[in-house]
């Protein structure tokens, strides 16, 4: 498996009009909701560096089975992952290899000592990958849409 970053214009392609790139295959449910996909513009347009900002796809072999990123750029040497795995691609470990991945790609910059995850309590997949990413509890916080999440942190040196 591994990690592509879209570029500027696949992630233009897709929130305009759907069209996936023609070079990659995508199984079912595997590209990001489009608010993410324009939360990502956004950031570019605020001039978020593109390593934060734009989405990485998941690639297994030849498919593209999921999605994942920063939701913002790094504030006070923290930052917030994301992550979505295709439902025909779940329970092989797809989501505990992006998160390590995402967290690997932070903690190699110099502005990063704190990855973050805010999960609903009731997400077990969700709370397993990153309890097997070495995640730690922290507290339980409300985000911008009004929903109680719990927060799981990794600092730099234990990835």
């Amino acid at each position: 498996m591994n990690l592509i970053q879209l570029n500027d214009i696949q992630l233009k392609m897709l929130i305009q009009s759907g069209d996936k790139p023609k070079d990659l295959t995508f199984i079912e449910h595997s590209i990001p909701p489009i608010h993410v996909l324009v939360r990502s513009m956004d950031l570019r347009h605020n001039l978020v560096d593109v390593i934060w900002a734009f989405p990485y796809f998941i690639q297994k072999n030849t498919q593209i089975i999921g999605a994942c990123g920063f939701k913002d750029d790094p504030k006070n040497s923290r930052i917030e992952i994301g992550y979505n795995v295709a439902p025909d691609a779940r329970g092989l470990g797809v989501a505990t290899f992006a998160v390590k991945q995402l967290s690997q790609i932070a903690f190699g910059s110099t502005l990063v000592n704190t990855v973050f995850a805010l999960i609903a309590s009731d997400n077990k997949a969700s709370l397993n990958v990153v309890h097997k990413n070495g995640f730690s509890y922290k507290e339980l916080v409300v985000d911008s849409d009004g929903e109680q999440l719990e927060c799981w942190e990794l600092n730099k040196g234990f990835s």
